[in-house]
């Protein structure tokens, strides 16, 4: 069945047609105008509506890698279905960085948005009204903070299964269990019946290759899987799933040394790190585990402040199977994440 006319940013696009738009987004105080680059490609057949955006804080420059290749990949003759891809959706976040927005206020919080609100608000409400309506599915990539590397992982609320199935589909080697309260964008997304997956990966301000090549074949995943792409969705391991996740704090301030890589799988007691007076006093003092699990994050910086969170550490019911579906996952990517 041939697909329709899509009406986005007061342009109409045409069945088989690739644009570049531009959303205008709040003006900043110089009166200079801000624009939001939007890449649509609208296949020629009739199918689903995929938005894929990146860049949510202006840090994630894995994620605007990843929505570049997808543009770079992906031809109108080739789908079925509609194809919305935003690599920076924080303009300003990026070009004002380490600020992300001019008013107090962080951006998921701002969600639905409201057009006479602050900037945040405004920026959310033209997003939501003129992009995240349209779509039936969502994508949003994301990295860790900076200095904190993350596995590849995706977060999902589990109660929704048809964002379950995506999230199986995705093959990232952990699938994590969110739910919608406390974040704007999400209780959003549910109340628009969208399923939303959100891939985080690497950290932020940095490239990581591994990172950028499992979101690409990832979101690719999804395509097949909800057939905009005609092929299927390769399936190279079963994913596990965490329901709980939570940061390992320093207990003191000095030199970070881990003794842990991302992927690993330990045990309550064991020694993640040590952290030593970086003026050559004293002992070490030696960071350990709370609970049985698989290290899904790390800060990567050695000075470490009391109270910075240190180790992300993912719970799951079966450690046997957890380390077996990483270290399986980990044979098949171009190179190792477990050192």
């Amino acid at each position: 069945m041939k697909n329709s006319k899509l009406q986005i940013c007061d342009a109409t696009i045409h069945p088989g047609e690739e644009v570049n738009l531009a959303l205008p987004l709040p003006e900043q105080y110089s009166c200079a105008p801000l624009f939001m680059p939007i890449r649509v490609i609208h296949g020629k057949k009739k199918g689903p509506c995929l938005l894929i955006f990146s860049t949510f804080n202006g840090n994630e420059l894995n994620g605007i890698e990843i929505v570049t290749r997808i543009i770079e990949h992906t031809k109108a003759d080739e789908i079925s279905g509609t194809i919305i891809a935003i690599p920076v959706l924080n303009v300003y976040g990026l070009t004002h960085f380490p600020q992300t927005l001019p008013s107090d206020d962080y951006l998921e919080d701002c969600f639905p948005g409201l057009e006479t609100g602050s900037f945040g608000e405004r920026l959310a409400y033209i997003f939501t009204h003129e992009i995240l309506k349209k779509a039936d599915y969502c994508i949003e990539l994301q990295t860790g903070d900076l200095n904190h590397n993350i596995l590849p992982m995706i977060y999902c609320n589990f109660e929704n299964s048809a964002t379950k199935a995506l999230a199986r589909t995705f093959n990232a080697p952990v699938i994590t269990d969110v739910s919608s309260e406390g974040n704007s964008l999400r209780q959003t997304t549910d109340n628009l019946n969208i399923p939303l997956l959100v891939y985080e990966a690497g950290e932020a301000m940095r490239f990581d290759e591994n990172a950028i090549s499992v979101g690409y074949n990832g979101v690719t995943n999804v395509m097949r899987h909800i057939d905009i792409l005609p092929k299927a969705p390769i399936q190279e391991v079963k994913p596990i799933f965490s329901q709980d996740e939570n940061w390992v704090s320093a207990h003191t301030g000095g030199i970070l040394r881990t003794d842990v890589s991302l992927g690993q799988v330990i045990k309550k007691g064991d020694v993640l790190g040590r952290i030593k007076d970086p003026f050559g006093t004293g002992n070490a003092e030696s960071l350990k585990s709370p609970r049985d699990g698989v290290i899904v994050g790390i800060n990567t910086t050695p000075l470490m402040y009391e109270g910075l969170p240190v180790f992300k550490v993912a719970s799951f019911i079966d450690y046997e199977r957890a380390e077996t579906t990483i270290e399986e996952w980990d044979k098949k990517q171009d190179d190792s994440f477990l050192n």
